[in-house]
């Protein structure tokens, strides 16, 4: 099986453990609370509980005291970070895939070098020119 559906399969698993034990947390809560309140009460009071912790979570991980371009500031800095470690992902997965062709790559580019510095300096050159 494809570590990507594992991983998949996992997520899902988790997700609906996590969603059971909630349920049963807040199923055993009414339960041992329904002696002193009743049933009604407890219930309600269990809700209560639940709906201020979403609220508390909501308050803390929105915050809504940012402005909406201090928001932007931080998706511009965590999308420039993550495009400049780009390149050197990618060529940690070539290597990983094809190491025999990244190694004869670098021989055939240090043979070049100790051949011919000169001609290797004026394509590097070249090649930088093309970039800009």
């Amino acid at each position: 099986m494809d570590t990507t559906k594992l991983r998949l399969f996992a997520a899902v698993a988790g997700i609906v453990f996590g969603l059971g034990g909630v349920f049963a947390l807040a199923v055993a809560l009414t339960l041992a609370l329904a002696i002193y309140l009743g049933t009604v009460g407890a219930t309600f009071t269990v809700a209560a509980l639940f709906l201020s912790a979403a609220c508390i979570c909501l308050f803390l991980f929105l915050q809504p005291n940012r402005s909406s371009a201090d928001e932007l500031d931080d998706i511009e800095d965590a999308t420039a970070d993550a495009l400049a470690d780009l390149p050197f992902d990618a060529l940690k997965s070539i290597v990983e895939k094809r190491p025999l062709t990244v190694a004869a790559l670098a021989l055939v580019a240090g043979y070049s070098v100790v051949k011919d510095p000169a001609a290797v300096a004026r394509h590097a050159q070249r090649f930088m020119v093309g970039l800009i």
